[in-house]
C-alpha cells in the first residue's frame, strides 16, 4: 500500500493531514509491516504525533526505513537515532509553539 496524500503538506500538526492519519490507523490494525520514507524525520515535525508514530510501530510490529536504513522503535539506539535525526533535519516547516525553547 502507498500512502502519499500529504506530499507537499507540513508536517508541523497531524491535522489537516489524511495520509498521516491514515498511515496511523493501518499501523494501528496491524496493516503494516514496514513505513518506508526517503527520511522518516519528514513524516511527523510534532513530537506528540511523531511518539504517537513511534509507540505504534514499537506495538504493531512495524518498522520505520528511509535511505538511513531500517530501524526498530522497540530497541533503544534506533529510537534514540530517529530521535536525533528528527531534531537535526533542517527545519523548513514552521516549528511546533509547543516545542519552543526559550532562551535568557
Amino acid at each position: 500500500m502507498v500512502i502519499d496524500d500529504d506530499l507537499g503538506k507540513s508536517a508541523v500538526s497531524a491535522v489537516g493531514r489524511a495520509g498521516f492519519q491514515r498511515l496511523v490507523a493501518e499501523i494501528t490494525l496491524g496493516h503494516v509491516g514496514l513505513v518506508l520514507g526517503i527520511d522518516m524525520s519528514r513524516l511527523a515535525r510534532s513530537g506528540r504525533d511523531w511518539y504517537q508514530l513511534l509507540e505504534l510501530c514499537a506495538l504493531s510490529g512495524a518498522l520505520p526505513a528511509d535511505t538511513g536504513g531500517v530501524y526498530d522503535p522497540v530497541e533503544y539506539d534506533d529510537r534514540l537515532l530517529l530521535e536525533l535525526r528528527r531534531r537535526s533535519a533542517p527545519a523548513t516547516d514552521t516549528p511546533d509553539p509547543s516545542e519552543r525553547s526559550l532562551s535568557c
